[in-house]
Formats: structure tokens, C-alpha cells, sequence
């Protein structure tokens, strides 16, 4: 059985980030399935996803069926954040009686990153801004 870390779960969220961002869909656009390793991911595109940057609505699921561990992310839409345009997505991980919620934002031209994460009463408890 192989478990995914924290790391490794950014690193498909990211990915799936780029697929959703590329237009790498099913041949209807609209979900992907990927399951292998006791890991589902589920990619769900909104419809206002062709042609957009920022595809609000869109959502992505990585789960392990063995814990029961989820990790969900859902594309909000464009924020702005220090006079710039970005686009925000919520992430939640954990399980019903532990969850976890990040806010991930990225601008268009993808030199900017922005991590957030919110302690259990939604107040914000770590910022982190990444430029290139």
C-alpha cells in the first residue's frame, strides 16, 4: 500500500492544476479519472473552462479508498491580491472530524504564488507569497 505525503499531493494538485489550465481532457472536456496505487483523482471542469486561465468551478479530488484520506480542491475564480489578478482555488484535505483548509493562488503568467492556510475557525494562521 503506498501513501502519498504532503508533498506528493501538492505535487498533484499542481499537475492536475496544469492539466485543467492546458485543456488535457476526456474527449466530452469535461472529467478525467485516474486511479492506480490506492489513489483516485477526479478532474472535473467547469464549462466556462476553453480558453480561460482560470477555470472557476472547476474541481479536483485526490483519494486514498483505503484511509479514506480526501484531498479537494475547487477552483474559486480570479482574486485580486497586492494590485494583481490571480486566480484562487480552496483547497481541503484530511477527513470529516480532521480537516485541513489551504487557499492556493497563482498569477497568469505564473510567476507568482500565493499559499494560505486557515486554522480551524476559517481565521488565516500562515501566508506564504512566492515570486519568480
Amino acid at each position: 500500500m503506498i501513501n502519498l505525503s504532503k508533498k506528493q499531493v501538492l505535487l498533484i494538485l499542481i499537475l492536475a492544476s496544469a492539466l485543467i489550465v492546458s485543456g488535457c481532457t476526456d474527449e466530452d472536456g469535461k472529467k478525467i479519472s485516474i486511479s492506480g496505487n490506492d489513489t483516485e483523482l477526479n478532474i472535473s471542469l467547469s464549462e466556462q473552462t476553453e480558453g480561460s486561465w482560470c477555470p472557476a468551478g472547476s474541481q479536483i479530488q485526490v483519494k486514498n479508498p483505503t484511509t479514506g484520506r480526501v484531498l479537494n480542491m475547487t477552483i474559486a475564480g480570479t482574486e485580486e491580491f497586492e494590485n494583481e489578478t490571480f486566480c484562487r482555488a480552496m483547497i481541503e484535505t484530511g477527513n470529516v472530524e480532521n480537516a485541513t483548509r489551504f487557499e492556493y493562488m497563482w498569477s497568469q503568467d505564473k510567476n507568482t504564488t500565493v499559499w494560505s492556510k486557515y486554522d480551524e475557525d476559517g481565521k488565516l494562521s500562515l501566508r506564504y507569497v512566492n515570486r519568480k
